[in-house]
């Protein structure tokens, strides 16, 4: 008795995208201060932030870009000086997932 092999395609759900959609609604509409970009970066100190994302020569013209649209906002009043637009940093986030130095100390 000789036998069959079907192949039965099952379509797999793109995760990734869903998730992303997801967390994109999660911070629609939102400000962010450096604690809350804290918590994104998976509990980076606020110096790490400054010096691998912020402050970074690679990444100058497209932070420059957001503080000039209003999306990064830096006060000089009490309180945490830092507002950052949610969905705009956490596309930046996404976009340069890979190049950041996750492995460096929090």
């Amino acid at each position: 008795m000789q036998s069959k092999t079907i192949a039965v395609e099952f379509p797999v759900p793109d995760f990734s995208e869903s998730l992303y959609k997801k967390a994109m609604e999660s911070v629609e509409g939102r400000c962010w201060k450096m604690a809350d970009l804290r918590d994104w970066t998976g509990g980076k100190k606020e110096e790490w932030i400054k010096k691998y994302i912020i402050e970074n020569p690679r990444y100058s013209r497209e932070i420059n870009k957001m503080e000039k649209n209003g999306q990064i906002i830096v006060s000089k009043g009490s309180g945490s000086p830092w507002r950052f637009k949610a969905t705009t940093m956490a596309c930046f986030l996404e976009r340069h997932f890979e190049e950041l130095p996750w492995d460096k100390s929090k």
